[in-house]
């Protein structure tokens, strides 16, 4: 069958450094050829400013995601009973949000500099209709979909000179609801995540790389499907090299 995906955006410019943007876009998706799933379909709205000035760059944007039908995928992690690929119809599903992303850079001296880039998100997913459903369980209007945070925030410094670059990243994530009911045992733990990462450039092609994740070793249940309470990953150590083609 055919679809039709119209969208359109537009970019006013206010003046040499700021920009205000725009955008509708239907979005679509096929989610397996198991009978009686419908597709999910969904009409994105956005709007925004962009501004930059020197040295700092920021964005401020407005959106909002209305879904007429959320599908739901078994994986091996989803825990429901299921088979892995089989998909679920998840009914209607409104996500208004908000997105603020910084960057900017200080000098350090010596030629080295300090690039500094702050990303903040704010989401509220929640079903808009009562249903039953074998894979998000009993749902009823205005209940959370599960595993979307709504709070997030994820902040860089860096120290670059040269080919020489270190970063030290923290990621805090907000607790979500495992299930639409979210129950007094239905729920993860928020957390605050750092990495620190030291790519090393050798030319225009390769780079050698080393990366620590969960640099404080933060433990934290970050999900209870499908066999209960389940940790994060803990602190993990690698190195490699990367080669750009």
């Amino acid at each position: 069958f055919d679809v039709w995906l119209p969208g359109m955006g537009v970019l006013y410019e206010v003046n040499a450094s700021t920009r205000v943007v725009a955008g509708v876009h239907r979005g679509f998706a096929t989610p397996t050829n198991a009978p009686g799933v419908d597709p999910e379909e969904s009409i994105n709205y956005e709007l925004g400013v962009r501004h930059d000035s020197g040295r700092n760059s920021l964005e401020a944007m407005f959106f909002f995601n209305d879904y007429d039908n959320l599908v739901g995928v078994c994986t091996n992690s989803s825990g429901s009973d299921c088979s892995p690929g089989d998909a679920f119809n998840g009914a209607g599903v409104h996500i208004p949000g908000l997105e603020f992303t910084y960057s900017t850079w200080f000098e350090a001296g010596a030629g080295w500099e300090l690039p500094l880039q702050i990303v903040y998100t704010w989401m509220k997913a929640e079903f808009q209709t009562d249903f039953d459903s074998e894979f998000f369980g009993e749902v009823n209007k205005g209940d959370p979909v599960p595993y979307i945070p709504e709070n997030q925030l994820w902040a860089s410094l860096g120290l670059k000179k040269g080919p020489w670059s270190f970063h030290l990243s923290g990621n805090y994530l907000d607790s979500v609801c495992t299930e639409a009911s979210c129950g007094p045992w239905e729920k993860t733990e928020s957390a605050m995540l750092f990495d620190l990462s030291g790519p090393f450039r050798i030319n225009d092609r390769w780079t050698l790389y080393a990366v620590v994740e969960n640099l404080t070793d933060e433990v934290y249940i970050a999900a209870r499907d499908p066999y209960g309470a389940r940790p994060n990953k803990p602190r993990t150590v690698l190195a490699g090299a990367r080669f750009d083609f």
